[in-house]
């Protein structure tokens, strides 16, 4: 199994109703994650699953890479993947699937570094796992031993052409 974890692309400092979960995209994290979205578009792996947190941004986040992934499914909120949580709740979900399916993941930082740290068995390097907006890090890994990952990249919007 392929499993891209991804950051939702920056976002306002401040929601019209003062709330955390209703802060929207910027315009420059929209045009970060297009990139983002064109590099995995541009790569062999081909998204099976969309999974996201159910705050607002990382929604519109979600929305942009299946709209320029030309993603077939539905993309899907996952309670666990809001702020704080153990990512690891997931693990029973992602076994579900197969090992042929590519899900990417889309969440909030620090959770995404904490997550991709246990999936390559090393969670002493979640700190040097940085996951500036928009970053994604993609890990192969066989479903029936979810602690034994391999990266296969891990980047960030800054560093991709538009």
């Amino acid at each position: 199994m392929k499993l891209i974890i991804g950051r939702h692309g920056e976002a306002e400092s401040f929601s019209a109703t003062g709330l955390d979960r209703d802060r929207k995209l910027t315009e420059n994290g929209k045009t970060d994650l297009v990139k983002m979205a064109n590099f995995i578009y541009n790569s062999p792996l081909r998204v099976t699953q969309i999974l996201y947190s159910p705050y607002l941004r990382t929604q519109e986040t979600a929305d942009i890479y299946s709209s320029t992934l030309q993603f077939k499914g539905v993309a899907a909120p996952a309670d666990e993947l809001l702020p704080s949580n153990d990512y690891s709740d997931l693990l029973p979900k992602l076994n579900q699937l197969s090992n042929s399916d590519t899900v990417l993941l889309i969440g909030h930082n620090p959770d995404v570094s904490f997550f991709a740290a246990r999936l390559i068995r090393d969670e002493s390097i979640s700190r040097s796992l940085v996951f500036s907006p928009g970053s994604t890090i993609a890990i192969n890994i066989a479903k029936e031993n979810f602690l034994m990952g391999q990266i296969i990249w891990m980047i960030s919007p800054e560093f991709l052409k538009t």
